[in-house]
């Protein structure tokens, strides 16, 4: 969950979904997933994003970084790709995408990746979520909390594109296993690799947005 109070370029929200402008120059935010109201001074010389203190009111209990995600379900145009089970307790898993000739990541539409992991607590993976470098890569540490099988689920979301034409899109689903019984004390370092190959199809074609 992304929260903090600070200057407006570095400050953060979580999925703001309301905006409205008080009498007192105020501009009051409501920062949906934090649970609470955020404010920025329009008086003021610099925007600093603040927290709007109710009395009277509990506040919200900050929410865990393990909390409950809702299991994404595969779609039709997702590829999944399994690997083979990990023993080690712990180590680090390295996202690497590759692209054909003539093609490259799009700017504009930042590569990215999200976790699920089955059962919730079994295994720490960090980060969670978060965009693939400018090279289609990215490294996510493990570290296992149970000796039972568990499944780490990675998704990414791929946006490419072929030089002076068309961006595609392409839905990737890697499945890493984590066996059960005693943990290997070797750390872990497995590369999740994957060469997209282009459709023709232009179902997974970007499609430029109306002004």
């Amino acid at each position: 969950i992304c929260f903090s109070d600070g200057i407006a370029a570095t400050a953060q929200l979580s999925e703001p979904a309301g905006v409205v402008e008080g009498s007192n120059g105020r501009l009051f935010i409501a920062d949906t997933n934090n649970s609470l109201i955020r404010y920025l001074d329009l008086n003021a010389n610099e925007f600093d994003l603040c927290t709007l203190e109710l009395k009277g009111f509990q506040p919200p209990k900050q929410k865990s970084r393990s909390f409950k995600r809702l299991k994404r379900r595969p779609t039709a145009d997702m590829v999944p790709i399994i690997n083979d089970p990990i023993s080690s307790e712990e180590g680090n898993l390295s996202i690497k995408i590759s692209l054909p000739n003539g093609y490259h990541f799009s700017k504009e539409a930042r590569s990215r990746f999200s976790v699920d992991i089955e059962p919730e607590n079994a295994v720490n993976i960090n980060p969670l979520d978060g965009l693939l470098s400018p090279e289609g890569s990215t490294t996510l540490h493990f570290k296992r909390s149970s000796h039972s099988a568990s499944i780490g689920r990675i998704n990414c979301k791929i946006y490419y594109c072929k030089e002076d034409e068309v961006c595609l899109y392409q839905s990737l689903l890697f499945e890493v296993p984590f066996q059960d019984g005693v943990f290997n004390t070797a750390q872990a370092d497995v590369t999740l690799a994957h060469f997209v190959k282009p459709k023709s199809s232009t179902s997974n074609v970007l499609q430029p947005i109306a002004p």
